[in-house]
């Protein structure tokens, strides 16, 4: 009974060589479970660890792109503050002029040749329909350090050849000599580059005579 359990307990493997030698191996069918088990836990242990593999190098470049564009957008975000910061402080300056009560400027003030060329308009469009007037332009910083600037402007429409004609203007505003009293109360800007201004006269009467538009910064 023992031997004849021994012996199911193992594996006869014959080899033949020639005809009429053979060679015979046994292999306990034990060692053959546990070597088979082996086996297939190495390779489902394999398949799961290069899955894991690539997971992780999968999450890592997605995380490196997500790294580079936060960077990105930091150095936008402190290039944006810092121009930020000049935009306050030159309102911050203005603030402070104005609260010393500075008067509206002469005109030799606002024609002087003196004065830098620190603003400029173009795309100039005018268009009248009956008592309505349009005007439309770009204010343009001419400044060579591109700081930004700001200011007011006025739009003023007179009949040509006229010196004691009315004068209509835009924002509604009280005139000396042709000139706001108060500038402040001129429509605001404040660029870094250009701003388009959009305005709207309108006229007390119909003229049938040209008009002379001036535009005040």
């Amino acid at each position: 009974m023992r031997g004849r359990s021994k012996s199911q307990a193992r594996l006869t493997i014959m080899i033949f060589k020639k005809v009429g030698k053979a060679r015979t191996f046994e292999i306990s069918s034990r060692l053959i479970l546990w070597a088979s088990l082996y086996f297939i836990f190495y390779i489902v242990a394999t398949i799961f660890l290069t899955n894991k593999y690539f997971d992780i190098y999968r999450v890592n470049r997605i995380r490196a792109k997500e790294i580079a564009e936060l960077r990105q957008e930091l150095i936008e975000t402190t290039k944006s503050l810092e121009r930020s910061k000049q935009h306050i402080t030159l309102l911050d300056d203005y603030i402070r002029e104005e609260d010393r009560g500075l008067e509206p400027m002469s005109t030799a003030d606002y024609t002087g040749p003196s004065s830098p060329e620190v603003v400029d308009i173009d795309e100039l469009r005018v268009k009248r329909d009956g008592l309505k007037i349009n005007v439309n332009f770009r204010i343009v910083n001419k400044q060579l350090n591109d700081e930004p600037i700001g200011g007011y402007i006025f739009v003023l429409a007179s009949v040509k050849d006229s010196g004691q004609s009315e004068v209509w203007v835009y924002p509604s505003s009280l005139l000396k000599q042709r000139l706001p009293v108060n500038h402040r109360s001129g429509h605001r800007f404040f660029i870094q580059n250009f701003m388009s201004i959009s305005t709207k006269l309108r006229l007390s009467k119909s003229i049938d005579k040209p008009l002379i538009l001036e535009i005040l910064v």
